[in-house]
């Protein structure tokens, strides 16, 4: 018997006789039913068929489940439905979308708190508190000693990029106020240029000086209003380039006049330690009240 060419299905041959043509028709009909049946084998609406390991034969993969998608299996031998590890893992409001070894959520933080990396973290993420002052770490503080007792400021950590120390209140018992000193040097490496004004009267001036950074132009208050001073140092860890210090002064003159004095120096110290003490060096005048804060600034 002839056989057709792609599924070997039995036909007659041309010399057979007629009386075998019903035989003949329904083998063949039967051989075409079996091949169909092989390669439909699906049963329910969304199933799906592949080739199977045998010829002409095809696999039935019934239809997945919601959200399943469609992948080829760990051995990469035939197709299967999977939930995917890609579809968003985001469920409420503020979630971020981030990854440790497979998509992964990281909810949103408490109110103000803010995201930072941290290698420790699945995700490498977190959220966390901002650091306290916006920047502005309170190293030291207190009441100013008065009398001829000065502040020194000793065992400054080195762990900030510049100080800040602010002077509040302060009052005098005399007509001159205070410079500033760092690691307590004494040998000219002060110089400054500063620029005063109280009431119309401008002052600028230039020079050195063997006892501090100067804080004020003319004269401070002499106890009837407050002063305040802050002085900022920048980069005072550095040891290998001079520094920069800055003051501002904020006071009523000395006679109590009710002129007020603005006084902005900008001086350079030559020195290239870093600087880890401050001292206040009084002038004429002894600070009878007032208060500290010094400030250690990322």
């Amino acid at each position: 018997m002839a056989t057709t060419t792609n599924y070997g299905w039995t036909t007659p041959n041309d010399t057979d006789l007629v009386k075998d043509g019903a035989a003949a028709i329904r083998t063949l009909g039967s051989a075409v039913d079996t091949t169909t049946k092989n390669l439909n084998p699906e049963t329910t609406t969304g199933d799906i068929a592949y080739r199977s390991a045998t010829a002409n034969v095809n696999t039935r993969l019934g239809l997945g489940t919601a959200g399943q998608v469609l992948r080829v299996n760990s051995g990469a031998t035939a197709p299967e439905w999977a939930t995917t590890a890609d579809q968003t893992p985001l469920t409420t409001k503020g979630d971020l979308f981030t990854f440790d070894t497979a998509d992964a959520r990281l909810g949103v933080g408490a109110n103000g708190t803010i995201l930072v990396a941290d290698s420790s973290e699945a995700t490498g993420l977190k959220w966390a508190a901002p650091a306290a002052g916006g920047g502005m770490t309170v190293l030291a503080s207190g009441n100013m000693p008065t009398g001829g007792t000065v502040l020194d400021l000793t065992s400054i950590s080195g762990s900030y990029n510049h100080l800040q120390l602010v002077m509040r209140d302060l009052r005098f018992n005399g007509a001159y106020g205070m410079d500033i000193r760092v690691n307590n040097k004494t040998t000219g490496i002060y110089q400054r240029t500063m620029i005063t004004s109280a009431g119309a009267t401008f002052n600028n001036e230039t020079g050195n000086a063997d006892t501090g950074v100067l804080t004020q132009g003319f004269t401070m208050t002499n106890g009837a209003e407050p002063a305040t001073i802050i002085v900022d140092i920048l980069d005072y860890t550095n040891t290998t380039a001079y520094k920069i210090i800055n003051t501002t002064n904020y006071s009523e003159t000395h006679d109590n006049t009710g002129v007020f004095q603005r006084t902005q120096n900008f001086s350079g110290v030559r020195t290239t330690e870093a600087i880890d003490r401050i001292t206040t060096v009084n002038a004429s005048s002894q600070v009878t009240a007032g208060t500290y804060t010094l400030y250690g600034i990322k």
